[in-house]
């Protein structure tokens, strides 16, 4: 009567990179990243081992951040959902009950 279905452990994997990132996420990843890159080599005086040092402190954290994203989304997908939250929240205030 109990049947059991095996679900093998990367039945999910389908359309991600390397198994673990949305395709939405590394695009997202890259999208912060480049600019960031961009950036570190025009504005960051000195040499080539002075920029790279830069691009790692600052690009590495912003672009796992940007992988992983907030709460299973992705970083545009949980700012809209806070922009639309922001824009649509009510202070409600209770005032006893009704007899």
């Amino acid at each position: 009567m109990n049947d059991f279905y095996y679900i093998p452990p990367n039945f999910e994997d389908s359309g991600k990179i390397l198994g673990l990132f949305n395709l939405r996420n590394v695009i997202e990843a890259g999208m912060v990243s480049l600019p960031l890159l961009f950036l570190a080599f025009q504005l960051v005086p000195g040499g080539l081992t002075w920029k790279i040092i830069t691009a790692a402190i600052l690009i590495v954290p912003a672009g796992g951040f940007a992988l992983l994203g907030i709460n299973d989304d992705p970083l545009t997908a949980f700012v809209q959902n806070w922009w639309r939250w922001l824009k649509n929240r009510r202070i409600m205030e209770y005032r006893g009950e009704v007899k």
